[in-house]
């Protein structure tokens, strides 16, 4: 799920023009903290600053040791889930597909002759793709692509939806100007547009 944030800068490429700069994020997924039971727990801070301690309470304010505190991860409570070390369920697909992560890293595969002569065969110009969890901490899961770059196996790893940002984008910047366009009718009820805009949902 991409989330576009507001322009965080201008920059005049001179002699070209003025961008502004719309960067895309990717919104994380936020898990429920459950009990044993599966009831909703909620963080309680005990401590502010920047290193803030917190635990986490029920509706009774029962306060849960971090070995009592699960995630309800789509339907099932867990505490860990184990990076990735095989891959069961994966496709070949064309490998521009790597062009449609909003955010990407690159890594580079060494791997033995047998599994390259594999992958020359089934995989060919295309690249493997599978859904990836890179550490034992969190509960983040990348999509994966392994795949030939510049005549080296890498593995391109990311997420986000660029065709989908770039619909949102434009759906966004088609609400800005609408706005803009209505500002004389609101200017005749003397509020300016900037006034009302923490209102306006886009």
């Amino acid at each position: 799920m991409n989330k576009m944030n507001r322009k965080t800068q201008t920059i005049e490429i001179i002699g070209i023009g003025n961008f502004n700069i719309y960067p895309i994020k990717v919104k994380e997924v936020e898990y429920n903290k459950i009990n044993n039971n599966g009831d909703v727990l909620k963080k309680k801070v005990i401590e502010a600053g920047t290193q803030a301690k917190y635990v986490y309470v029920d509706d009774k304010n029962t306060e849960y040791s971090k070995d009592r505190v699960f995630i309800d991860f789509n339907g099932y409570k867990l505490q860990q889930i184990k990076r990735t070390e095989q891959v069961k369920n994966f496709e070949i697909v064309d490998k521009t597909e790597i062009y449609n992560l909003t955010e990407l890293s690159i890594s580079l595969l060494d791997t033995d002759l047998t599994t390259q002569n594999i992958f020359n065969e089934k995989v060919e110009d295309k690249a493997v793709c599978f859904k990836l969890k890179k550490s034992t901490i969190g509960f983040n899961f990348y999509k994966a692509y392994i795949l030939k770059l510049n005549g080296v196996l890498s593995m391109v790893t990311g997420k986000g939806n660029l065709n989908q940002a770039v619909e949102d984008f434009k759906n966004n910047i088609n609400s800005k100007k609408e706005i803009k366009n209505s500002e004389v009718v609101i200017q005749k009820v003397e509020v300016k547009a900037d006034e009302i805009e923490g209102l306006i949902n886009i």
